[in-house]
């Protein structure tokens, strides 16, 4: 500190008391306390558009002289919501449905019931419709780049499919059962009008139980000496079809499978299936498959490649999903 500066603070101080800077007139404020605050208030009611238009509105209804730029705006709601000792952040990309009060209440009450349920004895099943989004190309799960690099990659607009149902356990996973919906796949399924069917009928996922869960379910416990097990699904109507099919099998092998009852809707946050799903569509896209042949037939490679440990850790999270569910009174979990 130069000398004369400390003789000017000294001099401050004599005179003040303090040595704060003198207030300087500066330029006003476009949005003043009180339009920081209703922008705030417009930006999180998320009614006018974005801060664009929240600007627009604060001109209209007396907050502003003119209509703020939405830079403006912006800075103008985070020194407000600074102030109230939050931080505010903008969303972008498809939005997460919103679980209703109805669905909400079927959660809390369907994970409050199996809280201290034991998973190790459940097949988890579910259909994914995998896509082959980028022909020949191996798309990593991150992209390293220098400053203001992008992450990008040719895709088609129209992916072909894969659609199928498979099942996991603490002990492993069953094969893969292609179904309808899958491009190119002729079903010899169909609809109630007699024509062929484009997507999963009743008919076929009942020959998807008998044929592929129930025998792929005693294989994979029978090796852990586990004869009763369970087999969850969600709540889709196809699935009623489940209940008569694991019924006539249990009076022919004399077995006693359940099938879980009460999943509620809306909760793939749920089933860790899910989880396995994300992890092979990025395994998948990562090898560059070139054609939708290739693709198809490396689908259920990869997939058998997966380690049952990895199976069995997604098991184990079960009561960890039951109880955040719980605890967060039927909200989606992160999970």
């Amino acid at each position: 500190m130069s000398y004369n500066v400390a003789n000017r603070w000294i001099g401050r101080y004599q005179s003040t008391g303090a040595v704060d800077d003198s207030a300087r007139p500066g330029r006003p404020l476009i949005l003043d306390e009180a339009a920081s605050e209703k922008a705030l208030d417009l930006l999180l009611s998320n009614e006018e558009g974005g801060a664009k238009a929240v600007g627009v509105k604060l001109h209209t209804t007396g907050y502003s002289s003119n209509a703020a730029d939405r830079v403006t705006v912006a800075r103008a709601a985070r020194r407000a919501a600074e102030a109230r000792g939050v931080k505010i952040k903008v969303l972008r990309g498809k939005p997460r449905k919103r679980v209703t009060e109805a669905t909400r209440k079927k959660r809390l009450e369907f994970c409050k019931k199996h809280l201290k349920t034991n998973w190790s004895s459940t097949l988890f099943t579910d259909r994914k419709k995998f896509h082959f989004t980028y022909p020949g190309q191996k798309v990593l799960p991150v992209t390293w780049t220098t400053s203001g690099g992008v992450r990008e990659a040719t895709a088609v607009n129209h992916a072909q499919v894969v659609n199928v149902y498979a099942g996991i356990s603490k002990s492993g996973m069953t094969r893969f059962r292609i179904v309808a919906g899958t491009s190119g796949h002729k079903t010899n399924y169909q609809t109630l009008k007699g024509k062929g069917a484009k997507n999963i009928t009743n008919m076929e996922y009942s020959d998807v139980v008998k044929t592929m869960f129930l025998p792929e379910g005693r294989r994979i416990f029978s090796t852990q000496g586990v004869s009763n097990w369970v087999l969850q699904q969600d709540n889709d109507p196809t699935h009623r079809a489940a209940y008569s099919v694991v019924k006539e099998w249990n009076a022919q092998h004399a077995s006693s499978i359940e099938v879980l009852r009460g999943w509620p809707p809306n909760s793939p946050d749920l089933n860790p299936i899910e989880n396995f799903w994300g992890y092979l569509q990025g395994k998948m896209e990562a090898k560059g498959c070139s054609t939708f042949q290739e693709f198809k037939s490396e689908l259920e490679n990869v997939a058998k490649a997966v380690p049952t440990s990895y199976f069995k850790k997604l098991v184990l999270s079960m009561p960890k999903r039951m109880a955040k569910c719980v605890a967060l009174e039927g909200g989606k979990t992160g999970y």
